[in-house]
């Protein structure tokens, strides 16, 4: 599967990479970043998203950022630079959806 590259749609995806790395440094956390409202993606729907890959609601194995189209990837970078997502981290052995307030 080829997937079409140009500039924009790497900046995007480096600008992605930044935000996880600055979200993972405040939080402490390296798991999934949830969104409250997925983004859709053409006929997908993305409704988590790790340092690595997007994935798809209701799926079990990543997709690749590559694979998303523009306006997709730009609002994922949006929701996670205002902070519009959560996290799942255990607290006192219960799991807990943490969220960094939005800007």
């Amino acid at each position: 599967m080829a997937f079409k590259m140009n500039f924009i749609t790497k900046h995007l995806i480096g600008k992605i990479n930044e935000q996880i790395k600055q979200k993972q440094a405040t939080l402490k956390h390296d798991h999934f970043y949830y969104f409250d409202e997925p983004v859709k993606d053409r006929k997908r729907v993305i409704d988590r998203i790790n340092r690595w890959n997007p994935y798809v609601k209701n799926e079990v194995l990543p997709s690749t950022w590559y694979a998303m189209d523009g306006t997709a990837l730009h609002e994922l970078y949006s929701k996670l630079k205002k902070n519009q997502f959560y996290i799942y981290k255990k607290l006192d052995g219960k799991s807990h959806k943490i969220r960094i307030k939005k800007k």
